[in-house]
């Protein structure tokens, strides 16, 4: 039993530094983020509306690769509104990778007649992904609810990271 319990726990250690190493310190990839949102509006007159919403979900690499695969995301943001554009938007959000280590994200968007393009910056993380910097463009789909009352989104994003 005492020698089945050491051979576990070397192969864990094992595991944990094989995954150190198997991250590579630049890339770049693609991702597809998808989640639901819960959003408050506040109307300011007329065609005016300043919005605050969380988002909640998951992030998958096209290749099942790269530093932000099989991420959890949660993210906090609020947006000004004039008729059909953003006056302002910006969205900070984490990403909790499948080994507890974090991403910093902060976003800038505009628009579209479909849903919303934007830029997102890597400002910094914990652990193996302390000091990652990088950008990501994207486009975020709304698509049509699960549930009345509800929202759902899907990102498609291309990435580009490095770590120190």
């Amino acid at each position: 039993m005492r020698t089945t319990i050491l051979i576990l726990a070397a192969l864990a250690c094992e595991g944990a530094r094989a995954s150190d190493e198997a991250i590579p310190r630049e890339g770049t990839n693609s991702a597809t983020t998808m989640g639901n949102v819960t959003m408050k509006a506040l109307p300011l007159g007329p065609g005016r509306v300043q919005l605050t919403w969380e988002f909640l979900g998951v992030t998958t690499t096209d290749d099942g690769k790269g530093v932000t695969h099989n991420a959890s995301v949660r993210c906090f943001g609020a947006a000004q509104g004039l008729r059909d554009a953003y006056l302002s938007y910006e969205n900070g959000c984490v990403l909790t990778r499948p080994d507890g280590d974090q991403i910093y994200i902060i976003e800038t968007a505009a628009k579209t007649p479909s849903g919303t393009k934007g830029t997102s910056t890597f400002v910094g993380g914990t652990g193996k992904m302390a000091g990652i910097t990088g950008t990501s463009e994207w486009v975020r789909y709304w698509v049509r609810p699960a549930v009345d009352g509800t929202i759902q989104t899907v990102t498609r994003s291309k990435i580009s990271y490095k770590l120190p």
